[in-house]
């Protein structure tokens, strides 16, 4: 035979069962919502960066200015790497999006138009290494 305060303690449990489950359930959406919040951050620096290339005119004169833009893409590029690569940006989704666009600028940027000595450096280790995880 059950008594009442039995019923108050399965009417408890259970309220903090579920009251857990909703917070898990807030901190996992919360998650995802700080991921594409850093991806989208990134995205909108590319894009500037890009407009920013664009405006420069294709004249060799202007190959120290397209190489400081080139430098800051990719260590933007890198930055965004290192964020997929420590599974702070973790959201399978997200990332299959950012693939393309790493590749892109890996092969656009890093091996068309950096200059030799950033190719060489290990500053973009990061980018190389999602590189080759993509690539495999």
């Amino acid at each position: 035979m059950v008594i009442p305060t039995e019923y108050i303690q399965i009417i408890a449990a259970s309220i903090y069962e579920a009251a857990l489950f909703f917070t898990i359930l807030s901190f996992q959406r919360s998650k995802r919502l700080d991921q594409i919040s850093m991806a989208t951050d990134v995205m909108k620096e590319l894009r500037n960066l890009d407009r920013e290339l664009a405006k420069i005119h294709s004249e060799s004169q202007n190959d120290d200015a397209k190489g400081e833009v080139y430098t800051r893409i990719l260590n933007t590029v890198d930055w965004l790497s290192f964020l997929i690569n420590e599974k702070t940006v973790s959201d399978k989704r997200l990332v299959g999006r950012i693939k393309p666009i790493v590749i892109k600028y890996y092969d656009d940027i890093f091996l068309k138009n950096a200059p030799l000595v950033e190719k060489k450096a290990i500053a973009y280790q990061d980018l190389e290494e999602l590189y080759r995880k993509i690539k495999r």
